[in-house]
C-alpha cells in the first residue's frame, strides 16, 4: 500500500509540476500568436495605437493583463521603419510547484545560503523560464 501511495504522489506530482509548465508555455503561444497578427493587421498603425490596442487582442485570446508579469510591459518594443514593423517582448516566468520561499526580505529577495527546511526544497524546485515573442513585417 506505501508503495502505491508513493507512485501515486509521485506521478500527480509530476502532472502537476507538467501543468504549471504547459501553462506558462501556452501563456507564451498566445502572445507570440498575437504578435504574429500585429504586423499583418496592423501593419500601418503607429506604436502608440498598436500599444493601445495590445490589451484589447490579448482578450480576444483570453489572456488577461495578470497572466504577463510587468517586465512585459518594460520590456516591449515596438519599431517602425519605414514598411517594416517590428514588435518583441521578453519576459521570464517563474514556476515554484510547492509555492515561493518563505525566508525573503522585505524586497523580495532571498540568500540561498542562508534557506533552512522546506525553503531549500521550494528552492530546488523553482524553475525559470525566459520567453522573447517578436514578430517582423516587411511589406
Amino acid at each position: 500500500m506505501v508503495k502505491t501511495l508513493f507512485w501515486l504522489a509521485l506521478v500527480g506530482f509530476a502532472i502537476w509540476y507538467g501543468a504549471l509548465v504547459f501553462q506558462a508555455h501556452y501563456t507564451n503561444w498566445k502572445v507570440q500568436d498575437v504578435f504574429d497578427s500585429v504586423p499583418e493587421k496592423m501593419s500601418n498603425a503607429s506604436e502608440a495605437a498598436i500599444r493601445a490596442r495590445l490589451p484589447q487582442l490579448f482578450n480576444v485570446m483570453y489572456l488577461s493583463p495578470s497572466d504577463l508579469p510587468p517586465e512585459f510591459q518594460d520590456n516591449l518594443v515596438i519599431r517602425r521603419e519605414g514598411s517594416m514593423l517590428e514588435i518583441s517582448s521578453s519576459y521570464s516566468v517563474v514556476i515554484w510547484p510547492l509555492g515561493p520561499v518563505q525566508a525573503v526580505d522585505e524586497e523580495g529577495r532571498y540568500n540561498i545560503d542562508q534557506l533552512e527546511g522546506m525553503d531549500i526544497v521550494r528552492d530546488k524546485l523553482r524553475t525559470d523560464i525566459e520567453f522573447e515573442p517578436y514578430a517582423i513585417s516587411n511589406k
